[in-house]
């Protein structure tokens, strides 16, 4: 009896334990189309518990005048989006920058009103200055946002360019960094696409702008 009672304990403390941080990549170069859309996906398998902390790097983003440039996050088995870059960087062109998004970070991406700077490589919270939307989920505001939610299923970024005139890339691809706690269960397979992006929705005001975006813009599987 005593040894039953042991055993059990054993099993409910190795499935409580926190789970740590694990990185999920696709490298494929991401290119960003002249005033256009595009994707690219992460399937998300095998991860036990709950998510407590969510990351995102890209890895190599280069384009000639950042502030075109919107980056939005999709989980979609959770149908819930998040746009962490909106209106960064001005009319300063973004070089083969390395930049990871993450609640704990210190600063905000470079918004003309406080800082005339470029985007350049570093850590940054969710920087949405220019209060862009995804239809079709349930807009957050935060990585914490997916804070308590099953982490397995396809992740999708959404890259837009939102004025005509200049192109983009992300030359080597980008990364989830997860960590998770709690029991796990059975693994879901990965969801396959099924979600309509209507497009993005700009709900607050912006700075003048050289060139105004044309809007909306759809995606469809």
């Amino acid at each position: 009896m005593h040894f039953r009672m042991a055993a059990f304990a054993l099993v409910l403390a190795w499935f409580s334990v926190p789970a740590g941080a694990q990185t999920f990549v696709n490298r494929d170069r991401i290119s960003i189309p002249d005033n256009g859309i595009t994707t690219s996906s992460i399937d998300v398998a095998g991860l036990l518990g709950r998510i407590t902390g969510l990351s995102l790097t890209l890895d190599g983003v280069s384009h000639s005048y950042s502030q075109d440039l919107v980056f939005g996050l999709v989980a979609e088995d959770l149908q819930r989006g998040l746009v962490f870059w909106s209106g960064a960087g001005g009319a300063n062109a973004v070089s083969n920058a390395t930049v990871t998004f993450r609640d704990s970070a210190s600063g905000l991406l470079p918004f003309p009103a406080f800082d005339l700077g470029p985007v350049t490589s570093g850590s940054y919270r969710a920087s949405n200055w220019f209060s862009y939307g995804i239809n079709g989920v349930t807009d957050v505001i935060s990585f914490a946002d997916f804070n308590g939610l099953d982490p397995n299923g396809r992740w999708t970024l959404l890259a837009f360019d939102t004025a005509a005139g200049d192109v983009g890339l992300v030359d080597r691809g980008w990364s989830l960094g997860f960590t998770t706690t709690g029991s796990g269960g059975a693994v879901p397979e990965p969801a396959t696409w099924a979600m309509l992006i209507g497009g993005l929705a700009l709900a607050g005001a912006a700075l003048r702008r050289r060139r105004r975006p044309s809007m909306p813009v759809s995606c469809t599987a």
